[in-house]
């Protein structure tokens, strides 16, 4: 498998600029996350508990 990869003709760009966008999209992601507003994350993760969820129809 190796060998294989080692013989691209001029593939070598396309697998370094994948690996460049698959990190560069990991570390947007987990910045994003560590700067997001813990009071936003804990009021979300609570939305679903906190209010009635009426969906058009009644419970019976």
């Amino acid at each position: 498998m190796f060998k294989q990869i080692k013989d691209l003709a001029g593939g070598e760009f396309y697998l370094i600029l994948s690996l460049i966008i698959f990190m560069a999209f990991f570390i947007l992601v987990t910045v994003y996350l560590l700067k997001m507003n813990k009071q936003h994350i804990a009021e979300m993760s609570n939305l679903p508990i906190s209010e009635p969820q009426n969906h058009g129809y009644e419970e019976v």
